[in-house]
């Protein structure tokens, strides 16, 4: 089964448009990745601020440049904006947790997000009839054993994730248990946030919008998880999770698998 991939050339001003915010993209994670391998007084004080602990800081620099490579590798372009986007929505998390200004701190992830994606969307024709809302023809359909695995995997990472955010409205820890690792004033603006990204991804047209959405989600979820010490092994399920919604996709949509991991 083949799909029809874009090959058209965008226009020249598109075009260095793209690669200029790609090259701003990766300097700014080249910089901050630099940062966690340093014992400046001024980082330290932002980490302590953060609340993060300092042992992880140098792992979160070696995964901000294992991203940033494989962002600036055109096959796999796409892959790295995906990773970034899970870096980049711990990056909110850990600043909403402690309850840095909205626009200059919590939202400042978003709009770096904005240039990762924005230098190849400005780039790639095909990523444009995906991302934010799905564009073109009809793509032919995939192999029906392909297709109905994608199906059940975006299904069930769908309720799982429905059930997590339900969660954030009912339950109620019982007397004497540890303290929360999100403020719980904060907790059902993360179940309304949740909810809304399932649904984007629940709409075909906006499928990979809403994947891209909830790759940050899961990401912000990570990053408290191991802010807060829990075991690696217990932070890393929502990466877990993450696999298989984008599986869910990927395997039913053709112009996904052109995409990612290795773009074609």
């Amino acid at each position: 089964m083949t799909v029809d991939i874009q090959t058209g050339s965008p226009s020249k001003a598109r075009l260095y448009t793209g690669y200029a915010l790609t090259t701003l993209s990766i300097l700014f994670f080249l910089m901050d990745a630099g940062f966690k391998f340093t014992t400046n007084p001024q980082v330290v004080e932002a980490q302590k601020q953060l609340q993060f602990p300092m042992q992880l800081t140098p792992a979160l620099g070696v995964i901000a440049l294992v991203c940033i490579a494989l962002y600036a590798i055109p096959a796999t372009t796409v892959l790295g904006a995906v990773l970034l986007t899970g870096y980049l929505g711990g990056a909110i998390a850990i600043h909403w947790r402690v309850g840095n200004p909205l626009f200059s701190h919590i939202l400042f992830p978003i709009y770096v997000a904005l240039f990762i994606w924005g230098g190849i969307w400005l780039r790639d024709a095909n990523l444009r009839s995906l991302f934010p809302i799905v564009k073109g023809p009809s793509q032919p359909p995939a192999a029906k054993g392909a297709l109905y695995t994608g199906y059940v995997l975006t299904a069930l990472s769908a309720l799982l994730m429905l059930f997590t955010a339900l969660m954030k409205f009912i339950y109620v820890p019982p007397a004497g248990s540890p303290p929360p690792l999100f403020p719980p004033e904060h907790v059902h603006a993360l179940g309304i946030l949740e909810i809304f990204c399932v649904l984007i991804y629940l709409f075909p047209s906006t499928s990979f919008l809403g994947n891209v959405l909830l790759t940050g989600y899961l990401g912000g979820a990570t990053a408290i998880c191991l802010r807060g010490g829990q075991p690696v092994s217990t932070s890393l399920v929502t990466v877990y999770i993450g696999i298989v919604l984008w599986a869910g996709l990927w395997l039913r949509n053709l112009r996904v698998r052109a995409l990612l991991p290795i773009r074609k």
